[in-house]
């Protein structure tokens, strides 16, 4: 068994194929143009940074695009998929520039929620599944589960994980824990 199966919280089949990830977006409008460039830093300040994947494109999208396609609307922000099972999907990924009807409270900080936001769902993109939804989380996390389960322990369970609802951080400050980190590099491996 590879340390990948010993460990994570990970869908292991959601596991992309190739390192270098198109993303494009399907509804992009000149206003939220400095949005975008924030989503873009917060992809590649992050899990682009620590491994040895590569987010690239990033213009709109047409219907034969491959890679993530994310839609930007006043809504909740989510993923429809996990990993490489967005490749192509329509709405894949679900991103909020306003904050009107959702999470109203980020009106006031738009530009920290977008990065942090972003970098959580960018998890999700990798195949990365929320933290408090493990079996070994503490059973007071176990309330905020959500989503899919994921099926390999790549770490311990991480209190300080961007994708931990359980985090006394929000979305971990938009930053990848060092557990994050070990576990996008034993997936994906180091950069470089």
């Amino acid at each position: 068994m590879s340390k990948e199966e010993s460990f994570g919280t990970v869908l292991k089949a959601s596991k992309w194929e190739r390192l270098n990830i198109q993303v494009c977006w399907e509804n992009p409008v000149k206003e939220d143009a400095p949005y975008r460039l924030i989503v873009r830093s917060a992809a590649e300040e992050t899990w682009q940074r620590y491994s040895k994947i590569m987010f690239e494109g990033w213009g709109k999208c047409e219907k034969d695009t491959p890679g993530i396609h994310i839609r930007i609307a006043d809504e909740g922000a989510h993923t429809k998929a996990l990993g490489r099972f967005l490749d192509q999907r329509p709405d894949g990924m679900v991103l909020n520039f306003t904050f009107k009807k959702w999470s109203k409270s980020c009106q006031a900080t738009r530009e920290f929620c977008v990065y942090a936001v972003a970098a959580h769902e960018f998890g999700h993109a990798l195949g990365f599944t929320h933290e408090q939804n493990r079996d070994d989380a503490p059973p007071e996390c176990h309330k905020d589960a959500q989503g899919t389960d994921g099926d390999y322990k790549v770490t311990k369970y991480d209190p300080q994980s961007i994708m931990n609802y359980c985090n006394p951080i929000w979305n971990g400050d938009g930053k990848l824990s060092d557990l994050d980190r070990d576990a996008l590099q034993t997936f994906y491996g180091k950069p470089g």
